[in-house]
């Protein structure tokens, strides 16, 4: 069966990611010093308040406008990519309530704001990664699965 557009999942998913990305981030917000990290699990994960004004992994920090090109240049590339998906299965619309999710809560934190809360800070040591938040992971691993997803198939693509 072919669905031409997103099942009640996509929906759900959305919902659960905004809710529990912008519960998290109202809680950082409320709790945490600026700048100032708590050891979760010592000398691995902290949880650390950080504004971004950049896009994923600190790029672009200031560049209002260049994030705002980004943006609708993305939009506009997951509009003509989900034209002719099929969203009958429950992976197109995990996959995709969890991207759109993410990105409308960070969307959210950059009109309210002007920034974006981070505060997932993994390190080993004193080598850090770049700090996130709940709206990115989601993200990543949404778009990790796409990825996997694409590769699978063109394995079986090229056994046949």
């Amino acid at each position: 069966m072919f669905a031409r557009w997103p099942r009640p999942l996509f929906y759900i998913v959305i919902a659960l990611v905004l809710i529990v990305d912008q519960a998290s981030k109202a809680w950082v917000r409320g709790s945490l010093a600026l700048h100032q990290p708590v050891a979760v699990i010592p000398g691995l994960f902290d949880l650390t308040f950080t504004h971004n004004t950049g896009v994923a992994f600190g790029m672009f920090q200031g560049e209002g406008m260049v994030v705002a090109m980004l943006v609708v240049l993305l939009a506009l590339g997951a509009f003509f990519y989900t034209r002719d998906l099929n969203w009958a299965g429950w992976s197109p619309n995990v996959v995709g309530g969890a991207i759109v999710g993410g990105a409308l809560g960070n969307l959210i934190d950059r009109a309210r704001l002007g920034y974006v809360v981070d505060f997932l800070d993994f390190h080993i040591g004193e080598h850090h990664w770049y700090i996130f938040n709940v709206a990115d992971s989601c993200i990543c691993v949404a778009v990790t699965w796409l990825v996997i997803g694409q590769m699978r198939s063109k394995k079986v693509e090229g056994r046949r």
